[in-house]
């Protein structure tokens, strides 16, 4: 069984959200935490004083990370807004030359799912403001309907990696075909390994981890897809920080594969052949 890391990039920079609510929404969910017991009295001064910075990003910082543990993860960004991802895509420019130089893959961050126009219309300005085409992309929110992946399909992305059971908190399932993409299903996304939104309990989340991980192994999936954050690559959230730490040493000390998207198709290409 071979392991894929991915990122999604939801911030940029503080100014992004002066027209939208995604500060006050964090100081409420903070300050529930706080009052539950669900993050420390340090957290949440870090989370109500984090408007005050510029950078609302850990991109370089993750990626600082992944180069120095032989990770090839995959960054994706989005195009347009919605859903609290509210940066101008004209920003995510510099980013993306910077990762593409040190050697991660690029992939956009989709909020269109069942709109073939406006799918079309992310595609065409990641291009344009990128200077390449990208291969592969993930819903925002994990988004997806019955019409979706064939959409992605016929406007020639290689892979998607959307499809997630929100409803269980992850997906045991092997990457398969849809026309002529590969959809990889998300095995694992930080957010829903607690058991209740607002817990933060690091020790919880690695004994799901391990289930999961486990299952897995049990089914044969051949590749598990792992999403972390970037925003959360901090101590403002240190169980989650502590969670992706953790979890790279796991994958690195037990001998797991870890691959890139693009050497995963080229493998599953082959065994098709």
């Amino acid at each position: 069984m071979k392991v894929i890391i991915s990122h999604d990039v939801d911030h940029l920079f503080r100014e992004d959200h002066y027209r939208d609510l995604f500060f006050l929404k964090n100081d409420v969910r903070t300050l529930l935490k706080l009052l539950t017991r669900n993050c420390t009295a340090r957290e949440c001064w870090l989370r109500i004083i984090s408007p005050f910075k510029k950078k609302q990003n850990n991109i370089a910082e993750l990626a600082e990370f992944d180069m120095k543990h032989g990770i090839n993860s995959t960054f994706f960004f989005g195009m347009s807004n919605g859903l609290g991802m509210s940066y101008d895509c004209e920003k995510v420019a510099p980013y993306v030359k910077k990762l593409y130089s040190w050697g991660f893959d690029v992939g956009v961050h989709g909020i269109a799912f069942n709109d073939i126009k406006l799918m079309k219309n992310e595609k065409n300005k990641f291009m344009a403001i990128n200077g390449r085409s990208p291969i592969g992309i993930r819903m925002h929110y994990v988004r997806f309907d019955d019409s979706t992946f064939k959409a992605l399909s016929n406007l020639g992305y290689t892979y998607d990696s959307t499809e997630f059971d929100k409803n269980s908190g992850y997906l045991i399932k092997s990457p398969y075909k849809v026309n002529n993409m590969w959809e990889f299903p998300l095995t694992i996304m930080e957010g829903y390994l607690n058991e209740k939104p607002l817990t933060e309990n690091l020790e919880h989340m690695k004994k799901r981890t391990l289930e999961i991980i486990k299952l897995a192994k049990d089914k044969n999936v051949n590749y598990i897809t792992i999403l972390f954050h970037d925003y959360m690559f901090t101590n403002m959230y240190s169980c989650y920080k502590s969670w992706y730490e953790w979890l790279i040493d796991y994958l690195c000390k037990n001998d797991f594969d870890i691959i890139s998207f693009t050497d995963a198709i080229g493998e599953l290409n082959d065994e098709r052949e």
